[in-house]
């Protein structure tokens, strides 16, 4: 049976790993300026994602890498069930510090790299660096506070991006660049609001702390909780 609107994130087991190394495949391709490095990066970020979860033989499968990397895990696998979003200050980064730790990383180097660019650079350049600064800020910010502080998040964020346009008015000094910003704004938001809107599903395990997400219909992730709830009690 296919749960129906859950998906399973990358942010513990294989997945967290391709997940991380497509992190510094991407930071190596601005490094060295490396194509290949970028699209391999991009490309591991995207087979990481999970695709789909359902309950097969009373186990939970997780698939991950375009339906290709199924994780199995059975009733006597998982300890623990929570939902974040019920748990008053559920935070992210409490359960998934690894994610915590790499997203500090990548904010570090696009800190230090900004730094060193000489003025009037390609804007790519400067773009690049600061996406990964605004992203990756908000982010942790928002892994870092109790869920439920949308509006508080998505001010923060906004505060970010004015900071990140600063500091592109600094390296070209040339206003008409600026409102570039908007758009990474814009995408930072959305990815912002869609961390703190979602149902947010932890499964403590025997292999690890697994997370589920969900954008659907509350009646939806009952069904899919129930669902998961079956497959302890069966074992």
């Amino acid at each position: 049976m296919k749960l129906e609107g859950i998906r399973p994130s990358n942010f513990s087991g294989v997945p967290a790993l391709m997940a991380i190394s497509a992190l510094v495949m991407i930071l190596g391709g601005i490094e060295f300026s490396s194509l290949w490095m970028g699209i391999t990066g991009w490309a591991l970020i995207f087979a990481s994602w999970g695709v789909s979860a359902k309950i097969e033989n009373k186990t939970l499968v997780l698939k991950y890498a375009f339906g290709l990397l199924p994780i199995k895990l059975k009733g006597d696998d998982i300890d623990e069930v929570l939902i974040l979003n019920r748990v008053e200050r559920g935070v992210l980064l409490r359960h998934f510090p690894i994610v915590g730790i790499a997203y500090m990383g990548a904010l570090v180097y696009a800190l230090y790299r900004y730094s060193t660019f000489p003025e009037n650079l390609l804007l790519g350049y400067y773009l690049g660096a600061l996406g990964i600064i605004v992203i990756s800020s908000s982010v942790l910010l928002s892994m870092a506070v109790p869920t439920g502080k949308t509006r508080h998040k998505l001010l923060a964020t906004v505060a970010i991006s004015i900071a990140g346009a600063f500091l592109l008015w600094l390296k070209t000094r040339k206003a008409e660049m600026v409102p570039m910003i908007a758009v990474l704004a814009m995408i930072t938001l959305l990815i912002v609001y869609d961390i703190d809107t979602e149902d947010h599903i932890v499964l403590k395990t025997k292999k690890g702390k697994y997370l589920l997400t969900s954008n659907a219909p509350r009646d939806k992730v009952e069904r899919a909780i129930k669902a998961i709830m079956e497959v302890l009690s069966d074992d």
